[in-house]
C-alpha cells in the first residue's frame, strides 16, 4: 500500500457522526456548500446533460418531489471531471417516478423494487422527444429512493428502507461521494449536501469512510477504495487504511458475483495495474482464492496492452475482456479454472481464459523451430481469439513466438480445403472420424505449403482415400 497521511483523531469521525444525526430529522437542516448554477452545471456535464436536469426537475416539481444529482457526478463536477452518469435520489418513489418519465417521453425502465432504484433507458424516440440538442446524452438515468439501510451480516447485501437525503448520504462507502445537489425548477443556483464533509477531503485528495466498520459491512468497498484513490490520485486516510487492513478476511464471504463486478470496474480503469498492485501487496487476490496470485509481469503487460491497443478506449469491453485474461497471467490451467468458477465467470470467458493459460504454458514450444505450422495451427483453433491476443501482448518481446501467432492469425487459421464432405461421400468411404483426419491432413499440408493448387490437394486425396480403403 502507498505512503497514507497520519492518522487523525478518531475524536473527529465522532463528532462528526454526531453532527450528522442532529440533521438526521429533516433535509432541510444540511449545511448547504457552495451553489452551483445552471451554467457552471452546463460548462461541467453539456448543455444537453443541463436540458434533461431540467426536465426532470420541472417534473418533480410538479409532483412535489424533492430531488437530488447525488455520488459520483457531484464529486466529479468539485473535481471538474467531465461525467455523464447521472444519478438522482428523490424522497420519494423513484421507480413511479422513471415510470412516468418513460410513459411521457419514451424509453424503458428497468426496475429493481428491493433497492427502490430504477434505471431510464433513453431511446431515440425519449432523446428526441426531450430536445436535448446535440451533445452527448447518457444511455440510461439512474433513479433512487433515498434509503436507510441495515446490515444484518458482514459481506451481506444491506436490509433497506426509505428514508431522507441525509440518512442515504451517510450510508454511502466515502465521503467524496456523500455529496449531492438539491435540483430545483428555474435557474436558481443548486445546493450542494455535504453531511459528512466529503466536499473538504476532496480538496484535500483523501479517501476517508464514514464510519469504523464500513469495509466489515460491505468489504466491495475495499476494491473501491482503491480504484478511485488510483483514479484520481488521492491518498486513502490513514485511519481508513487501518480499517480497510482489518476487513480483508471478509472478502472471502463475498459472492463471486460481487467480486467479479468490482474486478470487472477496475480493469475498465484507465491504469488498471495500479490497482492491481495495490491489492496484489495485501495479498487481497488470495481471500478470493488460494491460487489467485498476480504475476510479477503484470504492469508491464498492462502497460502493453495500452501500447498495442492504442484504439481501444480503457473502458471499453475489448480491453476489459484483454484484461481479464492478462489478470490470470502466470496461472495453470487447473488453478484458473476454479478461480472462474470462485468468480461465476460465463462459461465462455473461462474457457477463454483457460486457452490462454494453455497459450502460456507452451510459448517454448510455439517457438521451437522444429514444430510445423499445421501443428502450431491445430494447437491455437482451440484458442479464442482474444485469448491469442493477450498472449501476443504477453510474448511481443520473443520475436519466433510472435511472428507465428501473427501468422496464424492473419494467415494459417484462414486456410480451407477445397475438398469437403461431399466428396467423401462421394469417394464411397464410409462416414466417421477418418472424415476429420482427411479434412485435417488436407488442410495442414496447404498451411506446410506441401500443396499449392487445387490438383495437388485432389491428388493428394484421392491417395488418402485409397490408402483409407
Amino acid at each position: 500500500m502507498r505512503r497514507r497521511p497520519m492518522l487523525q483523531p478518531r475524536s473527529r469521525g465522532e463528532s462528526r457522526a454526531k453532527a450528522l444525526d442532529q440533521h438526521m430529522g429533516s433535509s432541510d437542516k444540511l449545511d448547504p456548500r457552495p451553489a452551483w448554477t445552471r451554467q457552471r452545471i452546463s460548462e461541467a456535464l453539456g448543455e444537453s446533460a443541463v436540458r434533461i436536469i431540467a426536465t426532470i426537475a420541472k417534473h418533480a416539481h410538479a409532483e412535489n418531489i424533492v430531488i437530488y444529482l447525488a455520488g459520483g457526478v457531484v464529486r466529479d463536477l468539485v473535481l471538474e471531471r467531465e461525467n455523464t452518469d447521472l444519478d438522482f435520489v428523490l424522497e420519494g418513489d423513484a421507480i413511479a417516478f422513471a415510470y412516468n418519465l418513460a410513459r411521457i417521453y419514451g424509453g424503458e425502465t428497468e426496475r429493481h423494487i428491493p433497492f427502490g432504484t430504477a434505471k431510464w433507458k433513453l431511446d431515440s424516440v425519449a432523446i428526441n422527444n426531450l430536445s436535448v440538442g446535440s451533445g452527448v446524452v447518457p444511455a440510461e438515468i439512474d433513479f433512487a429512493t433515498a434509503r436507510t439501510e441495515e446490515y444484518l451480516a458482514s459481506a451481506a447485501l444491506p436490509v433497506v428502507a426509505p428514508g431522507l437525503i441525509a440518512q442515504d448520504l451517510r450510508r454511502r462507502d466515502f465521503t467524496v461521494n456523500a455529496l449531492a445537489l438539491r435540483i430545483e425548477a428555474g435557474a436558481h443556483p443548486w445546493q450542494m449536501l455535504d453531511p459528512t464533509d466529503g466536499y473538504s477531503d476532496i480538496l484535500g485528495k483523501k479517501i476517508r469512510v464514514l464510519h469504523d466498520r464500513s469495509f466489515i459491512d460491505d468489504p466491495t468497498r475495499i476494491f473501491r477504495a482503491f480504484r478511485f484513490a488510483s483514479r484520481y490520485r488521492f491518498t486513502i486516510e490513514s485511519g481508513t487504511a487501518d480499517f480497510l487492513r482489518e476487513a480483508i478476511p471478509v472478502i472471502q464471504r463475498l459472492s463471486g458475483v460481487r467480486i467479479r463486478h468490482e474486478l470487472d470496474l477496475i480493469l475498465r480503469e484507465e491504469y488498471p495495474e495500479r490497482i492491481i498492485a495495490d491489492l496484489s501487496a495485501l495479498d487481497i487476490f488470495a481471500q478470493i482464492h488460494d491460487s489467485f496470485r498476480i504475476s510479477l509481469r503484470s504492469a508491464e503487460q498492462f502497460k502493453r496492452l495500452r501500447e498495442h491497443m492504442p484504439k481501444l478506449p480503457a473502458n471499453s469491453d475489448d480491453m476489459a475482456r484483454l484484461g481479464w485474461h492478462l489478470l490470470f497471467s502466470g496461472i495453470a490451467e487447473d488453478d484458473a479454472l476454479l478461480i472462474c468458477a470462485r468468480l461465476d465467470l460465463t462459461s465462455e470467458l473461462s474457457s477463454s481464459i483457460a486457452g490462454f493459460a494453455r497459450l502460456l504454458a507452451k510459448v517454448d514450444w510455439l517457438g521451437a523451430s522444429t514444430n510445423k505450422a499445421s501443428a502450431i495451427t491445430r494447437f491455437l483453433d482451440g484458442i479464442s481469439a482474444t485469448a491469442l491476443r493477450a498472449g501476443l501482448i504477453c510474448n511481443i518481446d520473443d520475436h519466433s513466438v510472435k511472428e507465428r501467432m501473427e501468422q496464424y492469425m492473419v494467415d494459417w487459421r484462414h486456410r480451407r480445403t477445397i475438398i469437403d464432405g461431399n466428396d467423401l461421400i462421394r469417394a464411397g468411404l464410409t462416414p466417421g472420424p477418418i472424415y476429420r483426419e482427411i479434412l485435417d491432413k488436407l488442410r495442414g499440408a496447404w498451411i506446410d505449403g506441401e500443396i499449392e493448387s487445387e490438383d495437388q490437394e485432389r491428388e493428394l486425396f484421392l491417395k488418402m482415400v485409397k490408402e483409407a480403403q
